[in-house]
């Protein structure tokens, strides 16, 4: 039967199919047995989902998409990532790879720290005084910060020519410090809030502007403003969104689902890399 002649998918059902696809030792017998899917991977999701649902990977806590203190921002990937083969198809550890996690990040956390990874799914209130998830260009970037930062603004429009062209190397030997030695801990001289950037004499400089989203946004060295994401040999990866930190209970009950993922890291990258076990 065709996806367009199925019921469409609620956020608990997608869960429950990433579930048993991605951790088969966990799920029932019957269930872990049944390979058949609800939809052929690449439908385009409108088909398949009931509204857009959006994820994360994390290593941290399962409340809040990313737990780093003072984080107001997420990149995620969204509905047509989540539908495709990708998630259909590949092991979790693969699709940690296909997502840009390198094996070495993935055999610390896994084998070394004892981390667990989890996928959070979600699916954002909708409304006119709700701020979307956004796509991660530049007309979404700014989109964004004009809901998110309104008085940051015309400050930031200032320098939105310098800020598109301008590689981070440029704004940080104006300001005399690397961006990301800001960006480590936000209670140190060095982070650029919102409330320090709107405080500052006008107009802000163009380093000024430029660390703001950097430490604010994430907005790092290889965002490229084209929506999406970069894999280590240069191509084009996933379509990637920006979004408000949302926790559980912004979103509310059934609006955001924590999945564990079973990473079975490969021998050979176990044997690489065990000397950081020691």
């Amino acid at each position: 039967m065709s996806a367009n002649h199925n019921p469409k998918l609620t956020l608990q059902d997608f869960a429950k199919l990433v579930e048993r696809l991605c951790n088969p030792s966990t799920t029932d017998a019957a269930e872990a047995d049944d390979k058949s899917q609800p939809f052929q991977p690449g439908t385009d999701w409108h088909d398949i989902l009931e509204k857009p649902i959006y994820g994360r990977i994390c290593t941290n806590t399962t409340s809040k998409l990313a737990a780093a203190p003072g984080r107001k921002t997420a990149f995620v990937f969204g509905p047509e990532t989540l539908v495709s083969e990708i998630f259909m198809t590949k092991s979790p550890y693969e699709i940690l790879l296909h997502l840009g996690f390198l094996p070495e990040y993935i055999h610390l956390k896994a084998c070394v720290q004892k981390a667990n990874y989890w996928i959070i799914l979600f699916s954002p209130k909708q409304g006119p005084n709700q701020v979307p998830v956004l796509p991660a260009t530049w007309d979404g970037l700014k989109e964004f910060i004009s809901k998110c930062y309104p008085k940051a603004c015309s400050s930031i429009q200032n320098h939105w020519t310098a800020i598109q062209t301008k590689p981070v190397e440029y704004f940080e030997e104006q300001a005399g410090f690397k961006f990301i030695q800001a960006v480590s801990d936000p209670s140190k001289p060095l982070y650029m809030s919102y409330e320090k950037f709107i405080s500052l004499p006008t107009p802000q400089k163009e380093w000024e502007a430029r660390c703001f989203l950097y430490c604010e946004l994430r907005i790092f060295e290889l965002f490229s403003g084209d929506g999406v994401t970069k894999n280590t040999d240069g191509t084009d990866g996933e379509r990637e969104y920006i979004c408000l930190n949302y926790d559980k209970e912004q979103l509310g009950e059934g609006n955001f689902v924590a999945i564990p993922l079973e990473i079975d890291v490969p021998d050979n990258v176990k044997e690489e890399f065990k000397s950081e076990e020691k």
